[in-house]
């Protein structure tokens, strides 16, 4: 009964994530790139998303799923960098440092990494 206006349930979980999904991806971008990014500006485009997500769903509703993912991900991360460039940047105490992390691979972990990427474009190709 939920789903009945839905095609399939697929295209419910694509639709709904999708709240939630811009934002998610704001935080990791920022968070691993840009040093002046704080937990204000991550809340900010945590809620933003959603918030941005549910008024573009229902004041434009023949806007396409992927469309608005792209749009509020684009507002998302608008409104995560002025929050934060807003708001006091955290104590050097608290900040965790990533500058010394080693971020070299093993021959393994390329040789995998090569092998799933190989196999997800021959199923893509597949598939198309």
């Amino acid at each position: 009964p939920l789903l009945g206006s839905f095609d399939q349930a697929f295209q419910y979980i694509q639709e709904y994530t999708g709240f939630f999904t811009p934002g998610i991806v704001v935080i990791f971008m920022l968070g691993l790139f840009w040093k002046r990014a704080n937990e204000a500006g991550a809340l900010a485009a945590a809620i933003g998303s959603f918030a941005l997500s549910i008024v573009l769903k229902l004041a434009w509703p023949a806007l396409p799923f992927i469309d608005r993912v792209g749009l509020v991900f684009l507002l998302a991360l608008v409104l995560a960098v002025v929050v934060s460039l807003a708001t006091p940047h955290a104590p050097e105490k608290d900040v965790i440092r990533t500058d010394d992390v080693d971020y070299r691979t093993g021959t393994s972990f390329n040789i995998g990494g090569i092998a799933v990427l190989g196999i997800l474009v021959a199923l893509y190709t597949l598939f198309w």
